[in-house]
């Protein structure tokens, strides 16, 4: 478990931790050694299988989930991914969609510790740290039972195919407004929303990881309409 005193504290979900922002008082407590204090949250269960494809990136799974529980529906909750589909997401995508909790208003967001962030940690020089986790990944993740009846162990369960998400575009105005790409054109229509899509954020610093910018190398070598099908 770690407190941290920045809105993206919950970034270290991506690395199997438990990892929660707080304000300048709360995390005086912390450094004084005094018992840090919390309403006991409920735990969202987020159960994902399948694989990615395509130009879907992990990203696109917290967008899915901000029009799932909207903008709200993560407040007093904890929220975790589970299943062989968040085994298969890598470490810097599980790190975006931890970071992107705040748009749902999760107290944070986590996912248990896997071999994909095993080899995150021996690719960023912390082989120590890899193998010490390693040693008790048993212990860094939920007890097999949850996670083969979760509807008795959340308090929901959230389920998503990865080999049928699309890429989202969320908004505008709100980020729990979630369009998959193919029913955009006709949610501009039926909203009256503009129709010539002039400005789209590919990453910062809340809710973006490398391998989101490294698609912008990748797009002038296609055609704009066939990417966005």
């Amino acid at each position: 478990m770690m407190i941290g005193t920045d809105s993206h504290t919950p970034n270290a979900g991506g690395l199997g931790m438990v990892a929660i922002g707080v304000g300048g008082a709360d995390a005086v407590d912390v450094m004084a050694d005094m018992p840090w204090e919390l309403k006991m949250p409920k735990v969202i269960g987020v159960k994902l299988t399948g694989k990615l494809s395509g130009w879907t990136s992990s990203k696109d799974v917290i967008l899915k989930v901000a029009g799932i529980l909207t903008v709200k529906g993560g407040t007093g909750a904890i929220v975790e991914y589970f299943g062989s589909g968040a085994r298969a997401l890598s470490c810097t995508g599980k790190g975006t969609i931890c970071n992107m909790g705040a748009e749902i208003g999760a107290t944070t967001s986590t996912f248990g510790y896997d071999e994909a962030m095993s080899r995150y940690l021996k690719a960023t020089d912390r082989s120590d740290v890899a193998a010490l986790a390693d040693s008790v990944a048993e212990h860094l993740t939920g007890d097999p039972e949850c996670y083969a009846n979760p509807q008795d162990y959340f308090d929901r369960v959230i389920e998503i195919d990865l080999s049928t998400l699309e890429p989202h575009i969320n908004g505008p105005y709100t980020p729990d407004l979630a369009w998959p790409i193919s029913k955009f054109a006709e949610a501009v229509k039926e909203n009256d929303y503009p129709e010539k899509l002039e400005v789209g954020l590919i990453g910062s610093c809340t809710n973006s990881s490398y391998e989101d910018l490294t698609r912008l190398l990748l797009w002038p070598n296609r055609q704009k309409t066939k990417a966005l099908r």
